[in-house]
This record gives structure tokens, sequence and C-alpha cells, in this order.
């Protein structure tokens, strides 16, 4: 069977002299989404949003007149700042599931606590990590296609199972 990957969706792609695409920057709250798009941008990093700031996150931008989805502008790597310790993604994260559905690599920012993308993530930035040099090395790790984490038989996610161990660090990370 063909994967999703199989054909030329029209997308932006990257260039052989290894210039970035923009990355993809949610988030639990506005307020640190645009912290994390002006230090990426302060960076020279391009960024995309699928919400414009202060607005609400639904309908995010594939759903509104006028407006580009990340997904069709192209992106190798999706940032999701991480405001509060939920169990579960927010509505402004639910553009990691649209990255990760289309093979982009996964970086988690802020607070961490029972992180529901931790299974996922490529790299998570901490305290003292500086996210421009994080996204910078990641988006440069993977020239062309970043990762498929999809089946590839069935273009279904590949949901990798959460151990007990996992769980338990995750609970006891400050």
């Amino acid at each position: 069977m063909a994967s999703p990957r199989d054909h030329d969706d029209g997308r932006q792609k990257r260039s052989p002299g290894g210039s970035r695409r923009p990355v993809l920057v949610v988030g639990t709250d506005d307020w640190a989404v645009e912290q994390a798009v002006a230090v990426l941008a302060k960076a020279g990093q391009e960024t995309l949003t699928c919400h414009p700031i202060g607005e609400p996150a639904f309908p995010c931008n594939a759903l509104v007149e006028g407006r580009v989805c990340p997904l069709d502008a192209g992106f190798d790597v999706v940032v999701t700042v991480r405001a509060r310790p939920l169990d579960h993604p927010a509505v402004g994260e639910m553009g990691v599931v649209c990255g990760l559905h289309a093979g982009a690599a996964l970086v988690t920012a802020g607070m961490g606590g029972r992180n529901p993308f931790a299974p996922w993530a490529t790299r998570a930035v901490g305290t003292g990590n500086d996210l421009a040099a994080v996204v910078k090395e990641v988006s440069t790790a993977r020239p062309g296609v970043v990762a498929d984490v999809r089946d590839p038989e069935t273009g279904a996610l590949a949901v990798p199972e959460v151990s007990d161990d996992l769980a338990r660090q995750e609970e006891l990370r400050p």
C-alpha cells in the first residue's frame, strides 16, 4: 500500500543547501507561544502557528477562509510550549498531532509534569536549554523528511507504548 509520503504534496521542500523550513509553534497558552515565537524569530527562524495569537485555537487556520494551514506551508519541526503541567493535550496543542501525522519532529518546552507528548518527543527543552539552538539542531539533524511515525502498511500513527517506568519518571520530575 502506498504511504501518504509517496506523492508530491506541493509543500515547500528543504533546499539542498540546508536552509531550514519554518517551525510550527503551538502550546497550552498564547503568551507562551508568543514568547517562543519571539525567541525563534530573534535567532532567524521563521515560525508558523495554527491560529493568530490572541484568537481562539478553534477554528484553526485550516478552517478559516483566507488563512494558510501550517501543513500546507510545510515544516519539519513542531514545538509545543507547555506553560502548565497538564496531563492531557490543550486545545492550543492540537497542531502537535497534525505535525506528528505529517512526519515532523517534536520538541517539547516548558513544564513537563505528565507530558502526554513525551513518548513522541525528539527533544525536551528544559530550563537551562536554548530553545532556538535545540530547534536548529533537530531541524538540521535530519535533512529532508524528518521522521515518519506512521505504520507503513496502514498509514496510521504508530503509537508507542508508555511503560510504567516512563510514567514513574514523569511523576518524579520536578
